[in-house]
């Protein structure tokens, strides 16, 4: 049997058996398995039509869904302890939010209950550790603690409420009464 790895072109059947071998992993989006089979394939003369035609073939079979993949993203990430702005960017890098739509987000939204995953998130970071000292002392912490919240990606009114409640005041002015 002759060796195509390093010589000749890629096949079809080559690069629909390393699409199904990366499937069988996990869920790809199509964005993603084309650039994973293009490099894969790289040192060889492999034709981006060749990697279209093999994309759109897994789909129709129903072995590739950018709607499944989706969606598992976003269990993933919440399950993670990511907010859903955090989460909509990595569906943006990974080129699905297109699938992103109006019902999608509703049901998204009811799935989850944001403010109770962001004060899990906190809690588990700061673990009720009060936000204590002077002025200065006090917002640089409340800032590094917002900051945080924004990375994780949520929304600025529930990270706001949580620093708020953690927030204890200028306590050695308080002592001095």
């Amino acid at each position: 049997m002759e060796d195509y790895t390093k010589k000749g072109s890629v096949t079809p059947g080559e690069l629909w058996l390393a699409g199904i071998d990366l499937i069988a992993r996990r869920e790809h989006g199509s964005a993603e398995l084309k650039a994973k089979l293009t490099k894969r394939f790289r040192k060889r003369d492999c034709e981006p039509d060749l990697v279209e035609q093999v994309i759109q073939q897994l789909t129709e079979e129903g072995l590739l869904s950018d709607e499944r993949f989706a969606a598992s993203r976003v269990r993933q990430l919440a399950g993670r302890g990511y907010g859903p702005s955090r989460i909509f960017n990595d569906l943006r890098q990974q080129r699905v939010e297109h699938l992103i739509s109006d019902t999608m987000e509703e049901a998204f939204d009811s799935e989850v209950d944001w403010e109770a995953e962001a004060t899990v998130v906190y809690k588990k970071k700061y673990g009720g550790a009060p936000i204590e000292g002077d002025w200065d002392a006090r917002q640089r912490e409340r800032g590094r603690r917002l900051r945080f919240m924004q990375y994780r990606g949520f929304d600025a009114e529930v990270s706001q409420k949580l620093v708020n409640e953690d927030d204890r005041g200028d306590r050695s002015t308080e002592d001095a009464e």
